[in-house]
């Protein structure tokens, strides 16, 4: 099949959505489909066939900052869309009416299109949001053939936005790439490498320093965890990401007694050794996800243990296991959490068991079980054309 992934936002940069659609494409690439890449303003893109449409400006909706189209050209647009005559669209929703919507409006007929819906909403202006962008997408979602979601929570997000219901596919892995890697005590960021000493046990956070990603909550959990003497000696913390509330996170760090290292911006070949590193990887998520790929991602790496913010994309992804998860609101929620974590680090035969759960998990979403499933739903949407 030649497939084109339809998405609004750039590939400059490898958030979400993009790490869903490159690992996908990838996969569906090496079993001898031809992939292309119709998006936002890219650059620098880490896959072949990618087609710039137009050209983004950066805006805050649910909780991120996120890069919108500008109107695309409607005569590119054909041009492409002619030149390579898909088999199959694959559009990344919810989507913009000026990019992605113009390129559904201009499929060809024989065309088969898939949505896969993404987003959970982080608060009511998300929602009504999501409901009036449904408004203004309505006619171009008609020629949608088949929905996908990403998790129940995405499923729910297309039903209230969207009014469609469509079959739940997780977001894809690439576990043998994350297994492969060995662990790294000195992340390069350019020219220079910073370390603590690999002497004690290690906690990791990998994250956007924004309110809904719960730096801040692990900061408190250190800080209570200190004052009860909760962890084990030699107990050190590495924060990886940037984000705005990075410098006010730093200046916290800076006064609690537990080594506190700040990598910065951590390049995607670099991720996996730093999971791996991890005797626990700890994402505090407060809202607003829709699913945990990081969670995946530190579970495939072989971190010790990985714990989850209980939001409900997180606790889909973890299956309800609970001693994965720890609660992100509430007056103990930082307790909890410093108790968990010297757990995970002084209970060995705990952390074993939850150790071999959590990797039990990698199958259900390994990026070649991921391709089984999203393959079947082409070859639905390409018999309903043919049926047309």
């Amino acid at each position: 099949m030649r497939i084109g992934f339809v998405f609004d936002d750039t590939l400059d940069v490898l958030d979400g959505v993009q790490q869903h659609i490159v690992t996908l494409g990838q996969e569906l690439a090496r079993r001898g489909h031809e992939v292309h890449y119709l998006v936002g303003e890219t650059h620098d893109s880490p896959v072949p066939n990618t087609h710039p449409m137009s050209r983004n400006v950066m805006v805050r909706f649910n909780g991120n900052r996120m890069r919108i189209p500008l109107p695309a050209n409607t005569r590119h647009i054909r041009e492409v869309l002619d030149e390579y005559d898909f088999d199959i669209l694959h559009v990344q929703a919810p989507y913009s009416p000026f990019m992605a919507a113009r390129v559904l409006d201009h499929a060809h007929q024989r065309t088969g299109v898939v949505a896969t819906y993404h987003i959970a909403s982080a608060d009511l202006a998300s929602r009504i949001g999501g409901r009036a962008l449904g408004l203004v997408n309505m006619h171009s979602h008609r020629r949608v053939d088949e929905v996908i979601a990403v998790s129940q929570i995405a499923a729910q997000y297309a039903e209230q936005t969207a009014h469609v219901r469509g079959v739940v596919i997780p977001n894809p892995v690439d576990v043998d790439r994350f297994a492969g890697a060995s662990p790294t005590h000195a992340i390069v960021q350019g020219d220079t490498a910073s370390a603590h000493s690999s002497e004690g046990p290690l906690a990791v956070f990998l994250g956007r320093f924004v309110p809904r990603k719960g730096a801040e909550l692990l900061l408190d959990a250190v800080e209570y965890g200190e004052e009860h003497d909760l962890f084990p000696r030699g107990f050190h913390v590495r924060f990886a990401g940037k984000g705005p509330l990075l410098d006010e996170c730093r200046e916290r760090a800076s006064h609690l007694r537990t080594p506190i290292e700040f990598l910065g911006f951590v390049e995607e070949e670099e991720k996996p050794k730093l999971l791996a590193s991890a005797d626990v990887a700890i994402f505090p998520a407060t809202g607003g996800e829709s699913f945990g790929i990081v969670l995946l991602e530190a579970i495939a790496s072989n971190a010790g243990v990985t714990l989850a913010g209980d939001n409900p994309g997180y606790r889909s992804t973890m299956l309800d296991d609970e001693d994965s998860l720890f609660p992100v609101s509430g007056t103990d929620r930082a307790r909890i959490l410093a108790e968990r974590i010297a757990r995970a680090l002084t209970d060995e035969p705990w952390a074993a068991d939850l150790h071999a759960r959590e990797a039990g998990l990698l199958d259900r979403y390994n990026v070649r079980t991921v391709t089984d499933q999203v393959e079947q739903v082409y070859g639905q949407a390409m018999a309903a054309r043919h049926a047309d």
